[in-house]
C-alpha cells in the first residue's frame, strides 16, 4: 500500500502534525501530494506557522544582464532560494516590472515566477489601448505594470497597467487636474486569465495639472518602485498613488520632501509598521517618514533624520571579506558554467545577521578600502526597521534606523564586473512564498 493511502487513515490532527516538522519548500510541495494532505496543511493554515523571511535582495547593476542575487547562505534543513531564473522558456528576461510577496512580475508583464518555488506562469499580452482612457496619456511603452499578491489571503494575484503622462501634451490639456477621475487602467486577475479595463475613483483631490507634473517630470528621475501593505497598493511617482481594487478607487498622496534635484534618491517600500518613504542626498542626509492615516487623511510622520556622512567616512571595508551576505554572481556563472560560492567558506557564525550585534563598521571590519562617497538606497527591511545601502557599488550595508548601528553585510560586486557607467539600475529585497500553487503555472 502506498505511503499516501496511509496517511489518509490518519486523523488530521495527528497527519498536520507530522507534516508541519517539514522545512517549507517541502511542505509546499506537499500540497500537491493528495486532496488529503492539501486539506491537513490548507485548513491548518500550516504554511503559515513559518515566520516571514527575507531571503535576499535583488540587484540589477547596468550593463550586466540579468539581476544578481546577494543573500545570506544557510545551512541544515534551510531552504536555500537562487535569484538565477533559468528554467523560464527565455533568456531575455532581466527586467523585473514589480514584484510583491515572493512574486516578480517580469519583462512588461509578460511572465509571474515564484524564485522560492521555481513555479512560473506565462500572461497574456495587455491590450495596446484604453477604450476609456484620456487622449493626453503616453503610448504604452511608457506604461508601468505592478503585481498585487497576499498568500495569507488567496494564492491568486492581480496585475495592474497604469498609464503615465506624455511629454507631448500641449494646448487646454495642460490645464486639466492630474492624476485624473476616473482614472481608467488594465487590470489581469490570474482568477480569470484575461485583462479587464476598470475604472477608479479619485478620493481626495488632485495633486496638480498635467502641466505641474510634467514639470516634475522633467527635473527629476523617479524610480517607479511600490508597496503592498494591507490590501491596498502604493505606487511611487512624483507622488504616490493609493490603490484599493476592492472598490476601485484610489488616491493621490504628495511626498513629504520636493521632487527636484536629479541627484536626490528617493525610496518608497514597506517595513515592520507598514509604508516607508527614504530620501538620500549628497550631503548623506537620510531622512525616513512612515505614512499613518489618522481620520480618513494620510500623513506622513518623520521616522528617522540623520547624516550617515562621518559615519561612512569612518567605514573602511576589506575586500576579501566574504559574509555573512554573499554576491550569486549569476551573470559570471552563466557565462562560466560555474559556481563563485563555496559554501564551505562560509565561517558559521557569519551565517547569522542581526542588526543589532556588535559587527558594526567600527568593528573588525574596518581594514581595506575606504567609502568613496557614492551610496545607493537598496530598500528596506519588510519586517524590521532597516535600511540596506551600497557604498560604492561594492558593499552592501544594513543601518538600523533604531539604533543608528551600521553593519557591512559583505561585497555585492559581481565578479568581471566592469562598465564605463557603473551604477545600481534597480533592487528590492525579496520575502520568499513557500505557497506551492501558482495560478496558471507550468
Amino acid at each position: 500500500m502506498e505511503l499516501k493511502d496511509l496517511t489518509q487513515r490518519l486523523p488530521e490532527e495527528v497527519l498536520a502534525a507530522v507534516l508541519c516538522r517539514l522545512p517549507p519548500h517541502s511542505l509546499a510541495a506537499a500540497r500537491c501530494v493528495c486532496k488529503v494532505w492539501h486539506a491537513a496543511i490548507d485548513t491548518r493554515r500550516l504554511l503559515d506557522l513559518f515566520p516571514p523571511s527575507l531571503a535576499g535582495i535583488f540587484i540589477k547593476f547596468f550593463d550586466l544582464d540579468t539581476p544578481e542575487f546577494f543573500f545570506r547562505p544557510v545551512r541544515g534543513t534551510d531552504t536555500a532560494v537562487s535569484g538565477k531564473l533559468h528554467y523560464l522558456p527565455t533568456d531575455k528576461l532581466s527586467i523585473v516590472d514589480d514584484h510583491c510577496n515572493g512574486l516578480l512580475l517580469l519583462h512588461k508583464a509578460s511572465y509571474v515566477v515564484n524564485p522560492a518555488t521555481r513555479r512560473w506562469a506565462a500572461m497574456p499580452p495587455a491590450p495596446s489601448r484604453l477604450e476609456n482612457g484620456c487622449p493626453w496619456l503616453d503610448a504604452a511603452a511608457r506604461d508601468h505594470c505592478y503585481i498585487l499578491f497576499d498568500p495569507a489571503v488567496s494564492p491568486h494575484y492581480e496585475v495592474l497597467r497604469i498609464p503615465s503622462l506624455s511629454w507631448r501634451t500641449t494646448g487646454f490639456e495642460l490645464q486639466v487636474e492630474w492624476p485624473p477621475s476616473p482614472f481608467a487602467m488594465h487590470v489581469f486577475s490570474s482568477t480569470t486569465g484575461n485583462w479587464e479595463e476598470k475604472s477608479f475613483a479619485r478620493r481626495g483631490d488632485a495633486i496638480g495639472t498635467v502641466a505641474h507634473l510634467q514639470q516634475l517630470e522633467k527635473r527629476s528621475v523617479v524610480p517607479h518602485l511600490s508597496a503592498y501593505w494591507r490590501g491596498e497598493l502604493y505606487v511611487l511617482t512624483q507622488f504616490v498613488t493609493r490603490i484599493t481594487l476592492s472598490n476601485n478607487t484610489y488616491q493621490a498622496i504628495k511626498l513629504p520632501v520636493d521632487v527636484g534635484p536629479l541627484h536626490q534618491e528617493l525610496h518608497l517600500g514597506r517595513s515592520e509598521h507598514g509604508v516607508y518613504f527614504a530620501s538620500f542626498d549628497p550631503q548623506c542626509h537620510l531622512l525616513v517618514w512612515i505614512l499613518n492615516e489618522l481620520h480618513g487623511e494620510m500623513e506622513w510622520v518623520l521616522k528617522h533624520d540623520n547624516k550617515l556622512d562621518n559615519m561612512l567616512s569612518r567605514g573602511r571595508y576589506d575586500p576579501q571579506f566574504r559574509g555573512p551576505w554573499v554576491i550569486e554572481d549569476i551573470n559570471y556563472n552563466s557565462n562560466h558554467s560555474t559556481s563563485t560560492i563555496d559554501m564551505e567558506e562560509v565561517e558559521e557564525d557569519e551565517l547569522e545577521w542581526n542588526s543589532d550585534n556588535e559587527n558594526t563598521l567600527d568593528t573588525r571590519y574596518r581594514v581595506g578600502n575606504h567609502y568613496n562617497g557614492i551610496i545607493s538606497l537598496l530598500g528596506f527591511h519588510p519586517y524590521r526597521e532597516v535600511m540596506f545601502l551600497s557604498a560604492s557599488f561594492t558593499r552592501g550595508l544594513a543601518y538600523n534606523l533604531n539604533t543608528w548601528k551600521l553593519e557591512d553585510l559583505g561585497s555585492i560586486y559581481p565578479k568581471d564586473y566592469s562598465s564605463m557607467n557603473m551604477f545600481v539600475e534597480q533592487s528590492f529585497p525579496y520575502t520568499p512564498s513557500w505557497i506551492g500553487n501558482l495560478p496558471g503555472s507550468v
